[in-house]
């Protein structure tokens, strides 16, 4: 199965899209015979990926036990280029086309990332592979200090597609190139195109081993054809944003997301009618920036569009862009229309429906807020390719509140976490189910007034654990700071309603573990977590944490005020638990 969250591929040169390791290796061999060295020719394909400095200083230290000097590397190499040349036209690599065109169908940027410096074969990448890499989207060995086996090139492969290496895959066909990727932290693939065992690469830490590029591509056409099917799910949905924005007939539009969402989600949208004629507000991500600044630009950005009371907002984000985007339409001209658009698991099933907006303040989470309902969410599942398993898992504990507050068949369904995100069906059925929760308890209390606090459960501590997570410049994702304020309010739960101990612990032992990060809080900040949780915005009296508890699964009793004893008892209990 294709990895959840690949966001780009970082591709090697030689022998991934050029049959070219032969001529590199003759061309080297006979280079250093010219000089006085002989070598054997099947050495180089163990070289492959270092840069020509780095091989020409390795064989002088082994032969001649000196490093080569500035002059002598640059001398050898380029004579070592002129043979290279001189051997003729490289062919492509039988099935590279195929492993090019799998990652393009399905939106994946791709990056150019060799060791090589070869210019006969980097000016063929446009005639053989047009339009595969980009000019800004290659890293050579004229752009590094430390090529491979050093992680530098990736790294570079990595922040050139603007994603975190643990979102890319690697596609390489040497063992020092494989170690490369594997130290930046990337899914490293390995092809074996040429004379080196398996076992090589196998000793390198290769996530998978291909005996071919079309056994490759054979494996990456199956694993994106979900993705490659879901172009039509795109023209769905932008055909379904238009609509939207058509039936509101806006006088101006305006676009609020961030910098993440823009360079991995927003491609999809590129036909869309909205896009190509909004203004775009690009926020920076991340809790640090869900302030007033980022609400002040979106204001400046609806005032040089000239926005009236009759303009649109078209929020296409996370949690982070919906609640600052629907709160900057709440307060401009005392309230316009806006659109969310979710794009993450969090956000589909919390923040982008319910009409909750707001920014943090003085290092508490949503404190500074309004009501404000959107015009349309728009559902779908598109977007969620893009996200990394650890962003989905942090959705998933909107999800399972869901069902722990309204729906127990829910919850013991959503219990099996792997095989629900991997079953794109059984996701998207249990998202919607979520969906359905949140709008009927949201549509018999939109103020939350009564009914509706049921959906704080787990909120009144999780904004604590988030909100020191915030302080200590270690942040929690909101999610998972859930997923730990849940197992604090199940114990509480157990303390004060009789909820079942036994379900405590399968939470904790089944879902929370495994699956979440820990907090690193410990009994010292007992203390600070009861004052942020006695601040907490859903609290009727100051100084007086109002939580929501379960009597069992399915069943919520609102309005409960623990005292400050019963939740120093909770928090212990709950570090014992997470030791």
């Amino acid at each position: 199965m294709f990895p959840t969250g690949i966001r780009a591929a970082l591709i090697d040169m030689d022998g991934v899209l050029y049959d070219s390791m032969s001529h590199h290796a003759r061309a080297w061999h006979k280079m250093m015979a010219e000089y006085g060295i002989e070598t054997n020719p099947d050495e180089y394909y163990l070289y492959e990926g270092m840069t020509g400095a780095a091989t020409i200083n390795l064989i002088f230290r082994r032969e001649l036990h000196r490093d080569a000097s500035e002059q002598e590397k640059k001398d050898l190499y380029a004579r070592k280029a002129e043979i290279f040349t001189a051997s003729g036209r490289k062919l492509p690599m039988k099935g590279a086309d195929r492993m090019i065109r799998a990652f393009m169908n399905a939106g994946i940027p791709r990056v150019l990332v060799t060791g090589s410096a070869q210019s006969s074969l980097l000016n063929s990448l446009d005639k053989d592979y047009p339009g595969a890499f980009p000019a800004d989207m290659r890293v050579t060995a004229n752009d590094v200090k430390h090529g491979k086996p050093e992680p530098e090139p990736y790294l570079m492969g990595a922040a050139k597609a603007a994603v975190s290496p643990e979102e890319c895959i690697v596609v390489e066909n040497a063992p020092l190139g494989v170690r490369a990727g594997k130290a930046a932290g990337c899914f490293t693939i390995a092809v074996t195109t040429g004379p080196i065992p398996r076992e090589a690469f196998e000793k390198e830490g290769a996530d998978i081993i291909f005996p071919s590029m079309d056994d490759f591509a054979d494996w990456l056409e199956t694993g994106l054809g979900d993705r490659i099917d879901n172009k039509e799910n795109n023209m769905q949905l932008i055909n379904e944003l238009d609509k939207a924005v058509e039936r509101l007939s806006p006088a101006t539009v305006t676009i609020v997301t961030d910098t993440n969402v823009d360079s991995a989600v927003l491609p999809i949208f590129s036909g869309s009618k909205t896009l190509a004629t909004a203004n775009k507000v690009v926020l920076e991500p991340g809790e640090d920036h869900k302030n007033l600044d980022s609400v002040v630009r979106i204001w400046n950005a609806l005032e040089e569009a000239g926005a009236t009371r009759h303009s649109l907002v078209v929020n296409i984000g996370g949690g982070l862009v919906t609640d600052i985007g629907g709160f900057a339409a709440a307060t401009y001209k005392r309230g316009i229309r806006f659109i969310n658009v979710p794009t993450t698991l969090l956000g589909a099933v919390d923040a982008a429906t319910g009409g909750k907006t707001g920014i943090n303040f003085n290092g508490l989470k949503n404190e500074i807020g309004a009501f404000h309902l959107p015009s349309e969410v728009i559902i779908t599942a598109a977007p969620l390719a893009t996200l990394s398993r650890r962003e989905l898992v942090s959705g998933y504990a909107e999800m399972l509140k869901t069902g722990f507050i309204a729906d127990e068949s829910l919850y013991r369904s959503l219990l099996d976490i792997d095989g629900v995100l991997d079953d794109e069906k059984r996701l998207e059925a249990a998202m919607k189910r979520c969906v359905e929760i949140k709008e009927d308890v949201v549509a018999q209390d939109p103020t939350e007034k009564g009914l509706r606090k049921i959906l704080n459960f787990g909120h009144t501590a999780g904004h604590a654990f988030e909100s020191l997570a915030i302080e200590r410049h270690k942040p929690l994702a909101h999610g998972e700071a859930v997923a730990h304020g849940m197992l604090v309010e199940l114990i509480l739960s157990h303390i004060l309603k009789g909820f079942d101990s036994g379900e405590v612990t399968k939470y904790a032992e089944c879902v929370l573990k495994p699956h979440y990060p820990r907090t690193n809080v410990n009994c010292d900040d007992i203390p600070t977590l009861i004052s942020l949780m006695s601040h907490d915005k859903k609290n009727a009296s100051v100084g007086h944490a109002n939580f929501t508890l379960l009597s069992s699964p399915g069943v919520s009793i609102i309005d409960c005020v623990p005292g400050k004893k019963e939740i120093e008892t909770a928090l212990g209990i709950y570090l014992d638990m997470m030791n």
